[in-house]
């Protein structure tokens, strides 16, 4: 991976009390229209799209507030599968918009899809 100005490991709740999700996080530089982009690689079993509105609002909360930023309008954050394809995750007027990549990590050299 190129260029991650911030990076960190994440727990987040899961339906299984004693079983919680983890994931790591990468912040890239942003792109030339000021997005920034979140690389999510599952640390646990659990398939962290399943949970992508609780991670986003953790990361929002947790990393975000601080620098006022809101990450839904200004991120893209690409959630990484089983096989190393990404699921890229964006927001338009406040709802989801999901589209699947296949760039093996080459996608985040700076220009995003």
């Amino acid at each position: 991976m190129n260029n991650a100005i911030f990076e960190r490991d994440l727990l987040y709740p899961t339906n299984n009390f004693f079983e919680p999700g983890s994931v790591h996080l990468s912040i890239l530089k942003p792109d030339t229209e000021g997005r920034l982009a979140l690389l999510i690689s599952p640390k646990t079993d659990h398939n962290p799209l399943d949970y992508a509105d609780t991670i986003i609002r953790i990361i929002q909360l947790d990393i975000f507030n601080r620098v006022r930023i809101d990450i839904r309008s200004t991120g893209i954050f690409f959630f990484e599968t089983d096989n190393r394809k990404y699921i890229k995750l964006t927001y338009k007027d406040g709802k989801p918009v999901i589209e699947e990549q296949d760039c093996a990590g080459m996608c985040f050299s700076g220009i995003y899809p």
